[in-house]
């Protein structure tokens, strides 16, 4: 086969897993500060720093050039994660393969208490509601399609399905999305990064999918990304089953992402 090229940086494009298996132990922080508009909040706030945050940290170690495995833990709901990457093929500079291709997969945990009353029924409105365990996992697989197409650009698709054991009643519990996402390399560290994810079955238009934009600045041992989105989740399966902000009406947030390799 021939030499392999690297599309992105990071292991994760944003919101979006890439085709990247991390060398060695992988830190990574997500950050997303709380709702701003283009109007008092922006100042009042201090651009969403002073407001209720979510965050998420996560380990992730490379078990060979081709398998990684790791655990985080989300804020919201009090998520603990576990997510592996499996890289099938990389695209060679020759063209012998025309792009990467990985398969994802995660399942979450809510440890978060769950209130359960009298009044609270499964679907048939008849059985009274018991929470078990099983009710706090959920499930996301993702195939994962990456290309470089110049020495600037790279671009990506990631089909993904996702199941929540449990859902309020109107919800589903098989969700289907297909998020795009892509980078500029504008200087050797630096890039302009986006991600647009579409999610099957929802109404209200096209910003009613998560976007997010933002710049990424790459070195040796650290990625840092710092972007505009309308959505606060961090998992997906949160960020693809759940409404975002009304961009329309100026509503949304800034995050961040931090990335630090260790090598032992």
């Amino acid at each position: 086969f021939g030499q392999s090229v690297q599309p992105f940086k990071n292991k994760q494009l944003i919101n979006s897993q890439t085709s990247v298996i991390p060398d060695g132990f992988d830190f990574t922080i997500q950050h997303r500060f709380g709702k701003l508009s283009l109007d008092r909040s922006l100042y009042e706030d201090f651009l969403g720093f002073d407001l209720p945050a979510n965050v998420r940290f996560s380990l992730s170690y490379k078990i060979n050039d081709k398998l990684y495995f790791g655990v985080g833990r989300t804020k919201v709901e009090k998520t603990v994660d576990f997510e592996g990457k499996y890289l099938i093929c990389e695209q060679t500079v020759d063209g012998s393969i025309p792009f990467s291709i990985a398969l994802f997969s995660s399942v979450g945990v809510k440890t978060k208490p769950f209130d359960v009353n009298e009044n609270m029924f499964f679907a048939d409105s008849v059985t009274n509601f018991e929470h078990a365990f099983v009710h706090k996992l959920d499930y996301n697989s993702q195939l994962i399609l990456s290309k470089s197409l110049s020495d600037k650009i790279a671009v990506q698709l990631s089909p993904t399905i996702i199941y929540k054991n449990l859902v309020e009643v109107g919800q589903n519990n098989f969700n289907f999305a297909v998020p795009v996402s892509g980078k500029y390399q504008y200087s050797f560290g630096s890039a302009v990064v986006f991600e647009y994810g579409y999610c099957f079955g929802r109404e209200g238009g096209v910003f009613a999918h998560p976007l997010s934009l933002g710049v990424e600045f790459g070195t040796a041992g650290h990625v840092f990304q710092f972007f505009m989105t309308n959505n606060s989740s961090l998992r997906e399966s949160n960020l693809y089953t759940t409404d975002v902000y009304d961009l329309l009406k100026t509503d949304f947030l800034l995050g961040f992402n931090i990335r630090r390799v260790w090598w032992f």
